[in-house]
């Protein structure tokens, strides 16, 4: 009966181990995405079928509770960032991925046997894991959009690639306006505002990554977000 029960316990880690190759990814960022963080889409619809198989095999992996949350953040992550860039290549030319009925809300992401949105992968996936500088890693092909990086994110590094997406994002001046008494935040904090409370509030956890110190009473506003096209 023991020797039955290690052989099942074997054999269910086994299916539930799962490997994720993320360097095709990675390689296609490379080849398509600017330092700068500006996605040649001319390019990529030469390479649909590169995009289309890395979405495919993606869509074969889902985690399990054998996973951490890094290798949770790290797959929701990616998983949403190639699926946007499909997704605006699928409809270029256009100006705005708003041009898109309904993008993010729209089911078109294979996953576990189903079909998700983009929104899924943020509030069913990842927000559940309450780590809000994910937002800043999260590529929606606007120009007021956190910067799509080159590279493919990795579970080994996340935590350290988190907290520079965040610093940069924070401080870049055409994304937030900050002085001590008066800021004017991205709309990203405003939509996921909650997200950002945590055991303080929205003003501590900007002061964690801004150059300039905000007062607690500090009047709080939120840009208009620019949603057209990065290019």
């Amino acid at each position: 009966m023991r020797k039955l029960l290690l052989i099942l316990f074997l054999v269910s880690y086994v299916s539930n181990a799962q490997t994720i190759d993320y360097k095709p990814f990675d390689e296609f960022l490379k080849k398509h995405v600017s330092d700068k963080g500006v996605v040649d889409y001319d390019k990529v619809l030469k390479n649909m079928d590169q995009i289309n198989l890395i979405t495919s095999n993606f869509s074969k992996i889902s985690p399990n509770k054998s996973w951490t949350e890094n290798e949770i953040k790290t797959f929701g992550i990616n998983v949403y960032n190639i699926n946007v860039i499909k997704l605006l290549a699928e409809n270029y030319p256009l100006k705005s991925i708003t041009y898109i009925r309904e993008p993010f809300q729209m089911n078109f992401i294979s996953f576990d046997g189903e079909k998700i949105s983009l929104d899924h992968i943020v509030n069913e996936i990842l927000k559940p894991l309450k780590d809000p500088r994910v937002h800043f890693v999260l590529y929606n092909t606007a120009v007021s959009s956190p910067t799509l990086r080159n590279s493919a994110y990795s579970s080994e590094k996340l935590n350290d690639d988190l907290n520079v997406a965040t610093n940069l994002y924070i401080n870049d001046i055409t994304k937030n306006n900050i002085t001590a008494k008066r800021c004017s935040l991205s709309k990203i904090f405003e939509w996921n505002i909650t997200d950002f409370m945590g055991k303080n509030n929205i003003i501590s956890f900007i002061n964690d990554y801004s150059r300039v110190t905000i007062d607690e009473d500090a009047k709080i506003s939120f840009m208009e977000y620019n949603w057209s096209l990065n290019k």
